[in-house]
């Protein structure tokens, strides 16, 4: 009976050991550690697995250190160095950079930068600026949201005065200041007066901020945001930014700190010495306009100033009207939607804890353990198939297992609820209406994007929430197969414009050519005319034979048999797609219409994988650029049709376009609003635009049978 114990005296003895063994493996760190260099210390800190940004600081830290204008804290002094206390003298180093920064901005401060102070000196700058042609103009403001932050102070550049002038109103500072309704009083005819040229960068933005000040800015001539994008629409694929001065840093060589690096997250107001807010904001005024004059340089170079000038520019205004019109948003359907969609989870919840019990369905981790680790789901998946809970996996689940197809539509009404029902009615603002933002220069191709909300990814279960103004409906036009008719257009192929010219269908058309079958078997619904269709559009986008035999169902052997036989039955097409792809290997880029250049310089990479990315962009750029210069001159007339009527351009939507408009609209109204569709921009095939009159988004009637309603009234 004394085995147990002497086992336990030999486990105790271990123990003892092991902890001994411990303290000491500790003592000689402690003592390795005390005895550590500096340049050991940087050596372990280094060689850590450090991201970017933490590598670059701590170098910054070491270079301080060794050069003796940064010293450790007296508290962590006879501590071992750490990489935490490393990150906190950074800190340190980033105020004492920024205070020496700001120091010297005000040491350099050009004598042509004026800060005023006084009414005698503001009304001398006022009789400076009405003599020019053209100024610079920017608002330094408290934050970057356009209905609940405000105006601090004005920018203006007299362009040929050579004058940057910065005039601060509402800065929390002992500095002298002028009456901030004054100042604006003083400006307002000068921001008002066309004959003077605005020059502004990202300028929307201010024109927004003076619109809340009772000020319509006129004479809109020339974004350095936007003219860049034009010169470069790769900027930020290529890791730049389209910031003022990143753009000027890079391209004009004028070394420029962002507002982050300066101050921070502090509103332009709690800059409290006027000095150093000369320095800064003069400095937006005097960069922009050198860039501007470098931008309109190297566009004529290009050919593209005139572009820039009647088609870029003139949308500008055109987004700042829609984005001032609003969306009125229908509070009681969404709250009765969303009342819907949360039973509706609720049911569906109690089903998929009938399936998979009570885990978190919104968790990867839970759900991966449950369907491969639990119920062997993977087996139903391809071989090498990555074992994922993401859409594309659920799909291929779903016919095997009820829960997941459960799961999906769980997905589908989370998303409809959060992203949707609920977000909206949280975006309406003061004047009871949601005001998003649409960006001209938002994709490469310069189709029009938008963003809070993104009305391109709006379900139809969520446009109908979007509702005419009261005593108002909604007039919209719809570019039909926009793109397809400039592939026509482009190639020329006669099949394809013939059937346009002769108001034919041109699925169908193009499917009973290709599969020689009578028209009627090709008609809407068709299999052949659903092939055509992805076909063409297979065609423009650059799919490749992989992705087109998904979306038709058909192997990837018969996917590329059918491009084959496509481009066999339309050389013309065929010629044309070659032709692109040997002008952007060439080049490095393609046109499209008006000379818009889309960049595509991996096309004349040496890797291959690299130049096919290229080439199978290089048309669908050409199409879906030359149908976004379409969209944009459209609008531009649109707008004067609409401000010579009395009625708002309010949105745009990929190749559709609407407008609030009196609910006692003509009939020879709505012709005007549909010609300028179609007559704008002329193709060698005729247009054709869709035109819905409606109460409510995605409830449209056609115009015979709105005023056919109308008489039956």
């Amino acid at each position: 009976m004394t085995e147990p114990k002497l086992r336990l005296n030999l486990t105790n003895k271990q123990a003892d050991t092991n902890v001994t063994a411990a303290k000491v493996k500790q003592a000689s760190a402690k003592k390795k550690a005390a005895n550590e260099t500096l340049d050991e210390a940087w050596q372990r800190i280094l060689a850590m697995k450090n991201s970017s940004p933490d590598q670059e600081r701590l170098l910054a830290v070491k270079k301080a250190i060794s050069e003796g204008t940064l010293g450790r804290s007296p508290s962590d002094a006879g501590k071992r160095l750490s990489k935490a206390e490393c990150l906190r003298l950074y800190k340190e180093l980033a105020d004492q950079q920024r205070e020496e920064t700001l120091r010297k901005m005000v040491e350099k401060t050009p004598d042509n930068y004026w800060l005023i102070q006084d009414e005698a000196t503001l009304d001398k700058f006022t009789a400076i600026v009405q003599s020019e042609k053209e100024i610079v103009f920017d608002v330094e403001t408290t934050g970057t949201d356009i209905f609940e932050d405000y105006i601090v102070g004005n920018v203006i550049t007299a362009v040929s005065a050579d004058i940057h002038a910065y005039i601060p109103t509402k800065h929390i500072t002992d500095g002298k200041q002028l009456s901030h309704d004054l100042v604006i009083r003083k400006l307002k005819p000068i921001y008002e007066d066309e004959s003077i040229g605005k020059i502004a960068h990202n300028g929307k933005f201010d024109v927004h901020m003076l619109a809340r000040e009772g000020v319509t800015v006129k004479g809109f001539a020339w974004d350095t945001q936007i003219a860049h994008h034009i010169l470069n629409e790769n900027e930020r694929i290529s890791g730049g930014s389209y910031r003022l001065k990143d753009l000027v840093t890079k391209y004009l060589k004028i070394p420029s700190e962002t507002y982050d690096t300066l101050f921070g997250k502090a509103g332009f107001h709690e800059v409290s010495d006027l000095k150093v807010a000369l320095a800064y904001a003069a400095k937006d005024g005097d960069v922009t306009l050198k860039l501007r004059d470098f931008q309109r340089l190297h566009l004529e170079k290009i050919g593209l100033l005139e572009y820039y000038e009647s088609v870029e520019n003139p949308t500008i205004d055109v987004s700042l009207e829609m984005e001032q019109a609003g969306f009125v948003i229908d509070k009681e359907r969404a709250a009765q939607l969303g009342e819907e969609l949360r039973k509706e989870l609720v049911g569906i919840e109690n089903g998929l804890k009938k399936h998979f019990g009570d885990i978190n369905y919104n968790s990867p981790t839970q759900l991966t353990d449950k369907f491969f680790g639990e119920l062997k789901l993977d087996r139903y998946l391809p071989k090498n198939f990555k074992k994922s809970t993401d859409v594309k996996t659920l799909k291929l689940l779903a016919p095997h297992h009820e829960g997941i197809a459960l799961l999906l539509s769980y997905r589908e009404k989370t998303k409809l609820l959060g992203t949707y029902i609920e977000a909206l009615p949280q975006q309406v603002r003061k004047d009871g209406r949601v005001h998003g933002s649409f960006n001209q220069a938002g994709t490469v191709t310069g189709r029009f994007s938008s963003n809070s909300p993104n009305l391109q990814n709006q379900p139809g279960f969520a446009r109908k929430l979007f509702v005419a103004p009261p005593g108002q409906v909604i007039l919209s036009g719809d570019f039909s197969q926009q793109e397809p008719r400039w592939l026509s257009h482009f190639t020329g192929e006669e099949v394809l414009v013939n059937a346009y010219r002769n108001g034919q269908d041109l699925y169908s058309t193009a499917a009973a050519e290709l599969f020689g079958l009578p028209i009627e078997e090709c008609g809407d619904g068709s299999k052949y005319r659903k092939m055509m269709k992805v076909g063409v559009l297979a065609v423009m986008y650059g799919v490749g034979p992989k992705t087109l035999a998904d979306q038709l169902g058909i192997s990837e052997k018969e996917a590329r048999q059918f491009v084959d036989d496509f481009y066999k039955a339309y050389p013309k097409v065929k010629a044309w797609i070659d032709n692109n792809e040997k002008t952007a290997k060439k080049k490095g880029y393609v046109e499209m219409f008006m000379g818009r250049k889309r960049r595509l310089p991996e096309a004349k990479s040496r890797d291959r994988f690299e130049q096919f990315r290229a080439m199978r962009q290089a048309t669908n750029a050409i199409i879906q650029g030359s149908a976004a210069i379409q969209t944009k001159l459209t609008m531009i007339e649109l707008q004067k049709l609409c401000r010579r009527k009395g009625w708002t351009l309010a949105w745009s939507c990929h190749d559709e376009v609407g407008a609030y408009v009196p609910e006692n609209i003509t009939f020879d109204d709505v012709k005007e609003f549909e010609q300028v569709f179609l007559n704008t921009v002329k193709l060698n095939v005729p247009n054709k635009t869709d035109i819905e009159i409606s109460r409510r988004w995605g409830e449209g009637h056609t115009i015979s049978e709105w005023f056919k309603s109308k008489e039956d009234e």
